[in-house]
């Protein structure tokens, strides 16, 4: 398989990955059901399914290979980006969103041969609760900061039009493809700086004792601003998946 097929395959992991959140928590905004959930419940929640194994199997591929295109873009530098400031913050993203999706691989992985999903914040939690608990909060949720702003500086940088622009697709469809990355990248920017003002609360307060995850960010949403808020961050959800899949079909991808 070529570098570009794995990089393919990787997106439209990814994209099934948040299509299936955006569902599962839509349906629970709008009491139809579902669950709020992030991406390692949603992982978990495929295990439970009929053709689980196959499912598992199928995600931690794509999810390792989705890993491995962003680490291959951070350190081959495959788009030409240099080394100052804005592109090594750039890099730096694609750095840590190819570390986070790996575990996520993992996890499936360790779901697949019959694993558990809670012990996987283990090391997170024992950093939390030592003795320099709160300062590793804060920096936990300093990184999360990082995340949510490296989202915003996506969508309006010239850079992601000019990757849309750079597609075969037609006119109409790039338009549809500008929206829905434009809504998914602002509703992960939402919710990461949730994650952040969570986490870092723990380091101030102590009023957890693990990081914040995507779930407890839903929750703060819909207890904070109601199922409706929390409905269109799922669908918001729902859109950058379904950006990553025809990202994965149509954009150009630079690999060398």
């Amino acid at each position: 398989m070529s570098k570009e097929n794995i990089a393919r395959f990787g997106l439209s992991a990814m994209g099934f990955v948040y299509v299936l959140v955006g569902i599962l928590t839509a349906m629970t905004a709008f009491n139809w059901g579902g669950q709020k959930t992030g991406t390692k419940g949603a992982i978990t929640f495929l295990s439970g399914q009929p053709f689980g194994k196959i499912l598992l199997a199928t995600m931690a591929i794509g999810l390792f290979s989705y890993a491995f295109w962003r680490m291959y873009q951070t350190f081959y530098d495959t788009r030409n980006l240099g080394t100052d400031f804005k592109a090594l913050f750039t890099r730096g993203g694609y750095f840590t969103g190819g570390l986070f999706y790996g575990a996520l691989g993992f996890l499936a992985v360790k779901l697949l041969f019959g694993g558990g999903y809670d012990s996987q914040q283990e090391l997170v939690i024992n950093a939390l609760n030592s003795k320099y608990g709160g300062v590793f909060a804060v920096i936990f949720g300093l990184v999360l900061a990082g995340k949510a702003i490296f989202e915003i500086y996506f969508v309006v940088s010239n850079q992601f039009k000019k990757n849309v622009q750079s597609s075969e697709m037609p006119p109409k469809a790039k338009t549809t493809l500008l929206k829905f990355g434009s809504i998914g990248h602002s509703a992960r920017a939402i919710v990461f700086g949730v994650m952040s003002f969570l986490t870092i609360r723990t380091g101030i307060t102590f009023r957890n004792k693990e990081m914040s995850t995507l779930e407890d960010a839903f929750r703060f949403l819909n207890n904070e601003f109601g199922g409706v808020v929390l409905g269109l961050v799922a669908v918001g959800f729902l859109c950058f998946g379904l950006f990553m899949f025809v990202k994965a079909k149509y954009l150009y991808i630079n690999i060398h």
